[in-house]
């Protein structure tokens, strides 16, 4: 009873309280009803972020707090102007072509990347090889292209040459896509022009070897190397190859680097290359250039280093050849015994006669290198299963799996200063390229830091064995002895297997100049030539192709002040003029005597039945021209097919090559040697033949001749064929109009120095324009702006950019 009642007492009391404290409240001090008692909770922050700011020709510069937002902004950002680019890339890069590309499809590159890019092998990748942080890049990367999907539509999407308006197969993308991408990339050099070959291996239904012609080792030495190159579609100089200089401040008129980023990479498609500023405040601030559908900058320049790329010598697979089993063509020897060929089967889509979606298996087989492949393409005798040889080839490849290369590039975006951009080069994830780099301190740097097998002089020397085996490594292809575990690939410490490390690749620091234009790792500068390397990095002690050796010509002439551009020494004004100079080397070297040949002659019709008298003229045009290809020299057109024909001629040099002097020899026309002397009159009527053919006046300016037609405008495009000038332009003779297919050459060209304020004193031109769509207003802005030999002033510091804006933007999800 007395537990209750206290109960009862306590409630009663607290009723009591309440109430007496409701009736004593002022009823003012009640919160409003309207007026949630509770604020409300601020809003989600996104989850992506980024800011664009578009300067002039179309440079988007963004900026976000983390890697997803950095990718997402500048994937939209691509979008807007190349969409279609990098949506074919990803169709091709997941071995889809041959469905959807039509004429355009491959089948034997979709099976390999239905091999080498499968889903199962991706998702590995990215698990095991890829970090977060890269990984969440990519990832943004998509969201932003795919954004730019969603609000523009299939049926908005730019029609032209590169559009893809209303196509089947544009899709949302992943983050797979972006790693499948990269990967194609990295295996431009080695699987991928493979791949012929690899499709096209099966085992004979005969396990008995044909019968070997009695004449069969001189037939094998008679296999034409060009023409064996050629069918193995290797990347060519004229495909992808660059110049590049790095200036140090002993050969600089101040005391910083300088450097002249020139890469030759195709003006269509996959490879275009694509200028922006990337940031994250405080953590990375990136402006220069990369490829359809990479998610960063990979040549550029930051507040403190400039880099850039030139495709290498280095070779990124080699061949082995396999004795096979006589009783067992899907075994090899291997150290005595015999070992299994295994198998994998893949799937690839190609269109039914109806238009549906159907799928074709292929089987591909391996050794415990690699891929095997059948050569018989290339020839009878180099080929088949087995071959006449009673052996088949296999291949291993330094780029498989390597993915590297993304968080590589970050890293060396971020770097202060040369030692520590050169110490991320250790990565290895580079595939087949050299780096060639300058600092705001004054040091530079060339190496040949990329993926290269560990092949060392010793194998080179002792395990190509055997007749086949010979021939094929002097066409350019090692091949050694697959039965001997002793010519293995070996490996250095801290390096990725196979591979030669850091410490044993060839490279120079200096603080003069280094310099490269696609010939070896020997000459990248006179005074410090680099030897003690393996062959199949490069070749030492050898004649250098002429463009390397107009880049050293340069070179050694702006060190000297003899070029007529000023005070020895470069600086970034000086070190353009050696680009959109336009001078041709060759022409220089030969041109006088070429002339003095031509002027000597009173009756062409020994050399012409067709225009003896055009020759006559086009004699008087050389006499004049100004040894240049700029848009205004009147002449170029007449040596450039002058050349074509007479390069070839041998003896043609009264100089020969010195080891002692790379630089300058060989040179001077042989004009004592009579056979040269009539090669010279012929080639250059066959010149005049093949000019007047195609419907072009001898006295035309280059820039009428050579042009990048935009939208019906004709845009005169200086610069000429890289065999035998610094400015490479690559084009075909095209009938009554010139060289206007232009195919590859000069494409993003950057010079970087620096001075005492923070900015680097930065300038780059895209010789096409950012955009491939040709309603952009950015179609044709760069190319008119290289067309006069003008370059952008690249705005990295946020003053110079709002003095360049043009509009801005921020997106977020």
């Amino acid at each position: 009873m007395r537990f209750v009642m206290i109960t009862v007492s306590r409630v009663f009391c607290c009723v009591f309280l309440v109430a007496a404290l409701f009736a004593c409240s002022d009823s003012s001090d009640r919160p409003d009803p309207a007026s949630p008692e509770v604020p409300e909770p601020p809003e989600p922050e996104p989850e992506l972020r980024a800011e664009i700011v578009w300067t002039e020709y179309g440079i988007p510069h963004i900026t976000a707090r983390d890697w997803a937002g950095l990718g997402y902004g500048y994937g939209y950002a691509y979008a807007q102007l190349n969409f279609c680019v990098v949506m074919k890339e990803y169709v091709r890069a997941a071995g889809e072509s041959a469905f959807h590309l039509g004429a355009e499809g491959d089948l034997e590159r979709d099976l390999i990347y239905q091999l080498f890019n499968s889903d199962e092998r991706i998702q590995r990748l990215i698990e095991e090889e890829i970090p977060g942080y890269v990984v969440s890049l990519a990832e943004g990367y998509t969201r932003g292209l795919n954004r730019y999907l969603r609000e523009t539509g299939v049926d908005g999407l730019p029609e032209g040459e590169e559009g893809c308006r209303g196509a089947g197969w544009v899709r949302e993308v992943d983050v797979f896509d972006v790693i499948r991408r990269l990967h194609k990339a990295v295996l431009r050099a080695s699987a991928d022009p493979l791949a012929d070959f690899t499709v096209a291996a099966a085992p004979s239904r005969q396990t008995a070897r044909a019968p070997r012609p009695a004449d069969y080792e001189s037939l094998l030495a008679a296999i034409d190397r060009e023409t064996f190159q050629a069918r193995l579609d290797l990347p060519r100089a004229e495909e992808a190859g660059s110049n590049a200089y790095a200036v140090g401040a002993d050969a600089s008129q101040s005391s910083a680097g300088v450097l002249l980023g020139n890469p030759h990479f195709p003006w269509q498609g996959d490879l275009r290359w694509f200028m922006s500023k990337l940031t994250i405040p405080g953590e990375y601030e990136v402006m220069g250039a990369t490829l359809a559908g990479l998610p960063l900058n990979t040549i550029g320049f930051n507040q403190n280093v400039a880099w850039t790329h030139t495709v290498s010598t280095g070779q990124r697979f080699t061949l082995y050849e396999l004795v096979l089993n006589p009783d067992n063509p899907l075994e090899y020897l291997y150290d005595g015994e015999y070992r299994e060929i295994t198998t994998e089967t893949v799937s690839a889509p190609v269109p039914n006669a109806d238009g549906s979606r159907g799928e074709v298996e292929h089987t591909f087989y391996f050794s415990h290198y690699g891929p095997i492949v059948d050569l018989r393409s290339i020839d009878s005798l180099v080929g088949g299963w087995p071959s006449l040889n009673g052996t088949v080839f296999s291949y291993r490849d330094a780029n498989i799996e390597n993915l590297r290369g993304l968080e590589q590039w970050l890293k060396m975006g971020q770097a202060s200063d040369l030692q520590a951009f050169t110490a991320e080069l250790a990565a290895l994830g580079i595939p087949w390229v050299n780096t060639i780099a300058a600092d705001r301190y004054g040091d530079a740097f060339y190496g040949d830091i990329s993926a290269n097998p560990h092949v060392t002089r010793t194998q080179f020397d002792n395990c190509v064995r055997g007749f086949l085996q010979t021939v094929i490594t002097n066409l350019g292809i090692l091949t050694m002895d697959g039965s001997d575990s002793d010519c293995e690939w070996g490996s250095d410490e801290g390096a990725p297997p196979g591979l030669f490390g850091y410490d044993n690749l060839p490279k120079l620091f200096t603080r003069e100049y280094a310099a490269n234009a696609n010939d070896s790792y020997w000459l990248a500068n006179p005074r410090h030539l680099l030897e003690g390397f393996s062959p199949i990095i490069g070749a030492e002690r050898v004649e250098q192709n002429l463009r390397p050796r107009a880049a050293f010509v340069q070179a050694e002439q702006r060190l000297a002040g003899s070029d007529g551009l000023g005070a020895p020494g470069f600086n970034v004004d000086n070190i353009r003029e050696l680009l959109f100079g336009a001078r041709n080397y060759t022409a220089e070297l030969v041109l006088e005597d070429l002339v003095s040949l031509c002027l000597a002659v009173d009756d062409w019709s020994d050399y012409t039945e067709q225009s003896p008298e055009l020759v006559a003229q086009a004699c008087q045009v050389l006499s004049r021209w100004d040894s240049r290809f700029s848009v205004d020299s009147v002449g170029a057109h007449i040596f450039y097919e002058f050349w074509l024909s007479f390069a070839g001629v041998d003896d043609k040099w009264a100089v020969p090559f010195d080891v002692t002097d790379p630089v300058n020899t060989p040179r001077d026309l042989h004009v004592n040697n009579p056979e040269v002397v009539e090669a010279a009159r012929a080639a250059l009527a066959d010149a005049v033949l093949r000019l007047d053919t195609a419907g072009i006046p001898m006295d035309r300016p280059w820039g009428e001749v050579q042009f990048s037609e935009r939208n019906g405008e004709r845009i005169g495009v200086h610069g000429g064929s890289g065999a035998f000038m610094f400015s490479a332009i690559y084009s075909p003779l095209v009938a009554g109009e010139g060289y206007s297919n232009i195919v590859t050459g000069n494409s993003y060209m950057q010079a970087v120095s620096w001075d005492e304020s923070d900015c680097p004193d930065a300038y780059a031109v895209l010789s096409y324009s950012q955009s491939s769509n040709p309603e952009s207003p950015h179609y044709a802005d760069s190319a008119r702006l290289y067309s006069q030999g003008e370059w952008i002033d690249m705005p990295y510091c946020e003053m110079d950019r709002e003095a360049q804006e043009v509009r801005r933007e921020t997106i977020e999800e």
